[in-house]
């Protein structure tokens, strides 16, 4: 703190909106509060945009409604959409009823789509033309239309009479079109739309399939209702991979480096709790073979080495499978396939691990039994990784829940339980056999 205020840089009115919003996310809360006010009205807008949801909805607090809805209003309706459920109620109502008219039932219009869902990140800001008009109107109008709401015009939809989705047509494709010819001879057929309630990670993988610059979005009826821009999947993706990657180890997706301490401690400590049970449900596992631990020392110094393998083999699996879910490059049914791979995989490893293992515990502690038990628990413990490792993600998702749920600590739990139960259950055997 004590640096970036010896070294302040370029004022933030100077800035782009995205570098103010890092800069106020690493300041105190008055102090942001006090850059974001001096901020002129448009950049102070676009700031709020690019903040994390969490710090938005902290700056916006200490906002006036009729100064954050003259904000918002320069906004679009998207965009001013993606802040209003931050706000308060009370402070949401006042803002909604500062906007003007034609911002605000557009804004309302959009709040009544889940925010995950394409609905949700959808742009109303699109041209649309009928089917039967000519290409000269249908230039006159784009020219007008564009001019007035400055919408994106990289592609142009066509619709029939009842507002259904019929065609697309390429700007080039319209500019050198005979001015007499009717937009629906020369738009292109095949189009692609999404559901309005399509999941937002099946919209992602839409645009990351095709290669889309946008993605209509229809209603039941095949009713055009607004535009997914490629710049949103974009942030979908990166939003989905972050989500993803602080899912599995017990983090609620929304987590920043600069997230006030009292509010990680909230999203952290349950998680925390679940995986001490966790470690409870293997330490028990050890504790009922206490006694053959003291009759044989040397057992001790394997259980780690058993159960970290397990658990880095297993994590190796689960990574690529919640990866693949969540690209959809894997579903459901091709489970049975990708679990005989990934059980041909632990086999192989576990030959080999095992076998480094067994040689380990043979020519270290010179009792080639504890060498066998060594290498086949591992054996058995990385073939439980790969089973696990495919077996929870799926599970997850044939729950309709993220397959990346916390699904390192439940993966890592049946590698220990398992890996202790494995190497300290042979251990009991081998142990008879010797007559101890």
């Amino acid at each position: 703190m004590n640096e970036e205020r010896a070294n302040p840089g370029p004022p933030p009115s100077a800035m782009h909106p995205a570098d103010v919003a890092d800069r106020l996310e690493r300041l105190p809360l008055e102090e942001a509060e006090r850059h974001l006010h001096e901020l002129p009205p448009e950049q102070a807008a676009r700031v709020l945009v690019e903040a994390a949801p969490e710090v938005a909805a902290d700056l916006m607090e200490g906002v006036e409604p009729e100064r954050l809805a003259a904000w918002l209003a320069i906004l679009p309706a998207e965009q001013a959409t993606d802040l209003v459920p931050l706000l308060e109620p009370l402070q949401r109502r006042q803002v909604l009823e500062a906007l003007p008219g034609e911002q605000a039932r557009h804004i309302r219009e959009l709040l009544q789509y889940p925010p995950d869902t394409a609905g949700g990140i959808m742009s109303e800001n699109l041209i649309a033309l009928r089917a039967d008009r000519t290409v000269a109107e249908a230039l006159e109008e784009i020219r007008h239309r564009a001019r007035a709401a400055q919408a994106d015009i990289a592609y142009i939809y066509v619709t029939d009479a009842a507002r259904r989705l019929v065609g697309v047509l390429p700007v080039r494709e319209l500019v050198f079109a005979p001015p007499n010819r009717r937009v629906e001879d020369v738009m292109i057929r095949s189009v692609k739309a999404v559901p309005v309630d399509a999941d937002r990670e099946t919209v992602a993988q839409e645009f990351e399939k095709y290669h889309y610059l946008g993605l209509p979005v229809v209603d039941a009826q095949g009713r055009l209702l607004g535009l997914v821009k490629a710049s949103d999947a974009l942030h979908i993706a990166q939003t989905e991979a972050t989500e993803d990657m602080q899912l599995m180890v017990g983090l609620s997706g929304e987590e920043r480096a600069f997230t006030p301490w009292t509010r990680s401690l909230g999203r952290r400590l349950p998680w925390l709790y679940v995986n001490l049970l966790t470690a409870f449900a293997a330490g028990a596992v050890v504790g009922l073979f206490e006694d053959t631990i003291q009759r044989w020392s040397a057992l001790a110094i394997f259980l780690p080495v058993i159960a970290g393998q397990g658990g880095n083999a297993g994590m190796q699996t689960l990574t690529i499978v919640v990866r693949d879910l969540a690209l959809g490059e894997l579903s459901l049914k091709d489970g049975k396939r990708v679990l005989a791979k990934e059980l041909l995989l632990g086999l192989c490893n576990g030959l080999v691990i095992g076998l480094t293992v067994g040689l380990v515990g043979w020519l270290w502690k010179g009792s080639p039994e504890l060498g066998l038990v060594a290498g086949a628990a591992m054996l058995l413990n990385l073939l439980a990784a790969a089973f696990s490792g495919v077996a929870i993600p799926l599970g997850l998702k044939l729950l309709r829940l993220d397959p990346a749920l916390a699904s390192s600590i439940l993966l890592t739990t049946v590698t220990d339980v398992a890996g202790f139960f494995f190497f300290l259950g042979l251990a009991v055997l081998a142990m008879r056999s010797m007559g101890l």
